[in-house]
């Protein structure tokens, strides 16, 4: 009897077995848990992850996805080996509260490059005593820092939670919008973030047609003003608005209409504080965006979807089959054809509803399915 007293008393208490990190976070959201400080402008400026969402989050159940996507981010890139691309796309389903979110935040965490997050993932492998081969910080090792190094950029992390809670979600006055104008508004701003510059991610050539043919008469008074404005230029810089229209209608190089293009863009956006919708393919624009953020110097494009499912599922049959269409660009068209350097990654409550044909969606090809802590092959 005394030996099972001893027993009990002997044992130690919760304090002692078990250690309580001071702050838990308890809801993940891409507008908040990705860059460190909640995101804050000066974090997301200097790429710096938030730490706690990766200690938090377990590797384990989602591995097998994670290896896939890592190795592609990876993988070296060659513009001309169309036949050996690296892009993909990803559709990540699964029921609420199954950790999603927390899994897109910590992908997005580690995407930005610094050692600090990746040595995280080296001391959990290294205590579940995962070797070298199935670990996920090989690569690392094999490609993500090479790309991450001083002197380069990096990947271009662009996250948006499409309804819910989120900072940055999708508000009830705005569905009538394309899903490639939420993405371009999010990517719009986090490149002014990182690097204090209003590029225009809409092809400015476009947008000088646009204004000849569509805004000159109801603008030109206030282009007029725009274009001798010390707010935005040198006084060297000014121009007259007859030579700026004339130089747009002669065309004489591509260079001097992209140059009026960006002019144009910050007229637009700076001076109206209007968004340029411009007539254009989806493909030719979203193509535009990546190409521009990749001429800056970047390694390649992470572009982060919370909730699609659900945003979806709120749009009319026409949205469905645009937004339906904007995903293929990304995930086949931009990946696949061009070869260009985009991870798209989707998280979704439930199976799409696609007019096109799920086959023509979700498929190794364009979004691969990935049934988040089911049996699953990535």
């Amino acid at each position: 009897m005394s030996n099972i007293e001893d027993l009990f008393t002997a044992r130690k208490n919760l304090a002692e077995i078990c250690t309580i990190p001071d702050k838990i976070i308890s809801v993940y959201s891409l507008e908040k848990h990705v860059w460190s400080d909640s995101n804050s402008e000066a974090s997301r400026k200097a790429r710096k992850p938030e730490l706690q969402t990766i200690e938090e989050f377990q590797l384990d159940p989602v591995r097998p996805f994670l290896t896939d996507i890592l190795r592609n981010v990876a993988a070296p890139w060659k513009k001309e080996r169309r036949d050996n691309p690296v892009g993909q796309g990803y559709w990540i389903q699964a029921e609420f509260g199954s950790g999603k979110s927390h899994l897109l935040c910590c992908l997005a965490a580690l995407a930005l490059g610094r050692k600090e997050a990746w040595e995280i993932v080296k001391r959990k492998e290294e205590t579940s005593g995962r070797g070298k081969r199935e670990s996920l910080y090989r690569f690392w090792e094999e490609g993500i820092e090479a790309k991450s190094k001083e002197g380069t950029k990096g990947i271009f992390v662009i996250v948006k939670t499409l309804v819910g809670s989120g900072g940055g979600t999708v508000g009830l006055n705005d569905k009538g919008r394309r899903l490639s104008e939420y993405i371009l508004d999010a990517a719009k701003e986090q490149i002014q973030i990182e690097l204090g510059k209003n590029i225009s991610l809409y092809p400015v050539e476009l947008l000088a047609d646009r204004f000849i043919t569509e805004d000159m008469e109801r603008y030109r008074k206030d282009l007029a003003k725009f274009l001798r404005d010390p707010k935005y230029f040198d006084e060297d810089e000014f121009i007259d608005v007859d030579e700026f229209i004339r130089t747009i209608q002669q065309n004489k190089t591509p260079e001097y209409k992209r140059s009026c293009g960006n002019k144009l863009w910050r007229f637009y956006t700076e001076y109206l504080k209007v968004q340029p919708q411009i007539a254009a393919e989806t493909e030719d624009i979203l193509k535009h965006m990546t190409e521009t953020i990749l001429a800056e110097g970047y390694s390649g494009i992470l572009l982060v979807l919370d909730e699609v499912s659900l945003f979806m599922k709120n749009r009319d049959e026409d949205q469905r089959t645009d937004d339906e269409k904007t995903l293929v660009v990304l995930s086949n068209r931009l990946a696949k054809v061009h070869n260009l350097p985009i991870w798209t990654v989707c998280s979704a409550q439930q199976a799409i509803e696609s007019k096109m044909g799920v086959k023509n969606i979700i498929a190794d090809d364009r979004l691969k399915l990935v049934k988040l802590l089911e049996e699953d092959k990535c």
